[in-house]
């Protein structure tokens, strides 16, 4: 069974596989909207979970800055990638504890994350730990009790290896629907692409700011760009600049279209 992180209330999540377009997002879910702003009484750190490959565990910090008390449910999965869409699959490589707390207003609570078993890998192991924020009880006796919104978090966890490296080839080309460049990771190690534009005749194509997506280690992806300027010719073998981040270090290459 597929389950689709934006369109279904987190509390039905029942299945052992689940499907989502977003990377590191924090959303409230309701049978019809979605509140972002509602994440601010919790604050995690840290946000981005790396281990040594020799690691066995590490811990999380969750701060309730809010005036109530908070249910929190914590899961985690595999993350993998297939034809540019992220994959999360149930997982026992992973064992959150406590897997359930409620922190009241103010307080802190610390998790510990641990890896079941310490085995070595050709490459970095990814997964995704969700931090579901359940909805308070309703009082039936309330005329208008509106609607119960659930909160959801999902950090990267990532297992390291320090000498294996992320390694980048980019190709680009131009087509009716835009302007598409695509990121192959053959290296061992995630990237994290940030502030993807292209330069060319003296035009600047941006393909979104801050985050455009994590690469993981073996995948690829690609990202696009809709005409953004009808006199903007990308011919085959035109000489283009992309320039991006990949975490805090900066890249910069020259392409020829595709």
């Amino acid at each position: 069974m597929i389950f689709n992180l934006f369109t279904t209330p987190a509390l039905m999540m029942t299945n052992k596989e689940t499907t989502t377009r977003g990377l590191c997002f924090c959303f409230c879910a309701s049978m019809f909207s979605l509140c972002p702003a509602q994440a601010a009484s919790l604050r995690i750190s840290p946000v981005n979970i790396e281990m040594q490959a020799s690691q066995k565990a590490t811990s999380l910090s969750l701060t309730n800055s809010g005036t109530e008390a908070v249910n929190l449910q914590l899961r985690a999965f595999s993350w993998s990638q297939q034809n540019g869409q992220d994959r999360l699959t149930a997982t026992s490589e992973l064992m959150i504890s406590p897997p359930a707390v409620t922190i009241p207003a103010g307080a802190s609570y610390t998790v510990r994350v641990a890896r079941t078993a310490v085995t070595p890998a050709p490459s970095e192991l990814s997964y995704r730990l969700l931090i579901d924020e359940l909805p308070k009880p309703v009082d039936p006796r309330t005329i208008n009790p509106g609607i119960s919104m659930i909160l959801r978090t999902s950090l990267p966890v990532f297992v390291v290896d320090d000498k294996a490296f992320a390694q980048l080839v980019w190709r680009t080309r131009q087509d009716a629907d835009g302007i598409h460049t695509e990121v192959q990771n053959i290296g061992k190690r995630h990237a994290k692409i940030s502030q993807l534009t292209l330069s060319l005749d003296n035009a600047s194509i941006s393909f979104g700011k801050g985050l455009n997506s994590y690469v993981l280690a073996g995948t690829s992806r690609q990202f696009t760009a809709g005409q953004p300027n009808a006199r903007v010719k990308l011919a085959k073998g035109k000489s283009v600049t992309l320039r991006a981040n990949d975490g805090y270090l900066p890249i910069a290459e020259t392409l020829h279209a595709q």
